[in-house]
């Protein structure tokens, strides 16, 4: 007798079907379906008969659950080859040691074509068709019927493999959307923008596709409506404002909207030198009123400095103003990140070498700075640059004098003492919450952000906002300090992390590349501040090491008798005062003002380096870095 080979087509993208010469086949009852369901998802692969059992029956399973397995996989196999003798119907359900295995060709599976479609549309955008590619990611999309696989969900109660094909999916049509966008064909990709938002409402990078294709087809209101409502659920579901990526496609909404209503901005031809590389996750959190004040600094002075302690966020919060602010200058925001330069020379270096990149920059022969910025109306900021302050002070007083369109944006923990220098001091996060408010405070959020980053299911709820309130408040509120806590997270529990906060220096130092040497650890960025301090102010600091992180004048003065480290200032007041206003200066000092006069205020990562100078008996001459010993500091 002939044999007829049958060739059925099975598709689990949606409905869970089976087709064969166009007509389709019943599969029968759901657990049937399921089996079919279960070897198409895993299809050229081993499944032991426990996992089908498992699949089929979440917790107890019957006793002779193997029986009506094999009950179901023998009906299977009638239906999908009825015209193949009972005993040899293995050519699409096989047979394997303590198991099965669905034997089917790309062509037979829908998810076997979709995954082929994606490697070629990938290939094909790795080699620049980005034609062929969007129209491939296209037809690989059209294979799914129901982005969300619900039957499939549905079917398979406990099988952990459909999270990662949804998230097949996501991938795929996110790079259809991005590379519709690329060819500037928003229209074509509006259908698939949406319907990822609406599936997947809490995903950032899904919506800021959405605004961005609602902006490039000219519906900006709806764009901005979009990203109020998703801001919203951001901040109601996981207690977070929206992220770089997300803000950065809000910004491009308001650029095209201002673009729309003929706001001047500098032309292309004219591109301003940008030499900062944007941050991928520098997002600020709670600094919108920081932002505010600074600009409003900017329209009234040309000087202005961003100083504060180790980690408080002042180049994030200066690079975030000369994003804000480029549109303002004709020539645009010039940023040098001054953190290795030690001299004069290496500074006016470095500030020429940014100038000198720049469209307008002249040629031939070298031209003293000064000269290059005469005609320039530029926004200048110098990042980092505590360990300049004297010769910073002289090249922005030279530039300031000899350039009336230049600004200068200064971060440093020492302000440079100008008579024309506005200064803003960065303030630490905000741990307690806001009257009125049920948002969370902005150092909390900034922890769940960083969290997700490296425990993507981690949320603020009544289960971790204590022990994430602990974490804050033992870190100061400092970003630097709780995004190195939330990094922790990847190989610590919350209730460890506790702990670990009680000796930041020493245990909290998570792997950190991509950023300055000094932002690698927290040891590192609080050690930074004490290069800042001469001989008589590192006296002083080390004797604070007794004392309270809390303390009057009188206290003060009597820091560190006995230990060599303070006592020759017993007694005079007003020497004492003099060094404690230097370490304000230098933002290793808080001071305080209140009914009982003057105080001053250590944040508890300061404290902490205090006392460690201290129990060590002072500082004598070998450099910060030869003197760091703690584990975080090793090898930055």
């Amino acid at each position: 007798m002939k044999r007829i080979e049958t060739d059925p087509h099975i598709q689990i993208l949606g409905p869970v079907q089976a087709t064969s010469c166009g007509i389709e086949i019943d599969l029968g009852p759901p657990k049937q379906r399921a089996i079919l369901a279960l070897l198409a998802l895993r299809a050229g692969r081993h499944v032991p008969l426990d996992e089908v059992i498992a699949t089929l029956w979440a917790g107890q399973s019957p006793t002779r659950a193997a029986n009506l397995v094999h009950t179901y996989v023998a009906r299977l196999r009638q239906v999908l080859e009825p015209e193949t003798p009972r005993h040899r119907r293995t050519n699409v359900i096989a047979s394997v040691p303590g198991g099965y295995r669905l034997a089917v060709g790309v062509g037979q599976l829908d998810l076997h074509a979709f995954r082929a479609e994606v490697r070629e549309a990938v290939s094909l955008h790795e080699h620049g068709q980005l034609t062929g590619a969007f129209a491939r990611f296209g037809e690989s999309l059209g294979r799914w019927r129901d982005p969300q696989v619900s039957e499939l969900a549905a079917l398979l109660i406990e099988q952990d493999d459909i999270r990662p094909l949804r998230q097949e999916f996501l991938a795929a049509a996110l790079n259809y959307v991005g590379l519709g966008l690329e060819l500037d064909r928003p229209e074509a990709v509006l259908p698939v923008a949406e319907q990822l938002a609406l599936t997947e409402p809490l995903n950032e990078r899904v919506q800021a596709r959405l605004l961005q294709t609602l902006a490039r087809i000219g519906q900006r209101a709806r764009a901005i409506e979009r990203y109020a409502e998703v801001r919203r659920r951001l901040r109601l579901d996981l207690g977070v404002d929206p992220g770089p990526e997300l803000s950065a496609a809000y910004r491009e909404v308001l650029d095209a909207r201002l673009t729309a209503s003929a706001t001047q901005r500098p032309s292309p031809a004219h591109a301003p030198p940008w030499r900062w590389a944007a941050p991928l996750i520098d997002e600020l959190t709670g600094r919108s009123a920081d932002l505010a004040a600074v600009n409003d600094l900017l329209d009234g002075y040309r000087l202005v400095s961003l100083t504060g302690p180790a980690g408080v966020g002042k180049s994030a919060l200066g690079l975030a103003v000369a994003e804000q602010q480029r549109a303002r200058h004709a020539d645009g925001v010039a940023v040098v990140d001054v953190t290795n330069v030690r001299t004069g020379p290496a500074l006016e270096r470095a500030v020429t070498a940014v100038v000198a990149s720049s469209p307008r920059a002249s040629t031939g022969p070298p031209v003293p700075l000064v000269r290059q910025l005469t005609d320039r109306r530029l926004l200048l900021v110098i990042d980092n640059a505590e360990l300049v302050t004297d010769a910073t002070a002289d090249l922005a007083d030279e530039l300031l004098r000899g350039c009336p369109g230049v600004t200068v944006l200064l971060t440093s923990r020492e302000l440079l003492g100008m008579r024309y220098e506005a200064v803003y001091s960065v303030r630490p996060l905000r741990t307690d919450p806001e009257p009125g408010s049920s948002a969370p405070p902005p150092a909390q959020q900034l922890f769940a952000r960083r969290a997700i980053q490296v425990q993507p299911n981690f949320r603020l709820d009544e289960a971790t906002v204590p022990g994430v309130t602990a974490v804050c408040r033992a870190l100061d509120g400092l970003p630097l300090a709780i995004e190195l806590a939330a990094a922790c997270l990847r190989t610590q529990q919350l209730d460890a992390l506790v702990e670990v906060v009680a000796d930041p220096l020493h245990w909290l130092g998570p792997p950190r590349r991509g950023v300055p040497s000094h932002h690698r650890s927290l040891h590192a960025a609080v050690w930074r501040s004490i290069e800042l301090l001469d001989a008589a102010e590192l006296r002083c600091f080390t004797g604070l090491g007794a004392m309270p992180a809390d303390f009057d004048l009188a206290a003060g003065a009597g820091a560190g008798a006995g230990t060599g480290a303070g006592a020759a200032l017993i007694g005079d007041l007003h020497a004492v005062q003099v060094l404690l206003d230097r370490l304000v200066d230098k933002s290793v000092l808080e001071v305080r003002h209140g009914p009982a006069g003057r105080s001053y205020h250590m944040l508890g990562t300061v404290h902490a380096l205090a006392r460690q100078l201290f129990q060590e008996g002072g500082y004598a001459v070998a450099p910060p870095s030869a003197r760091c010993t703690c584990r975080c500091h090793l090898g930055d």
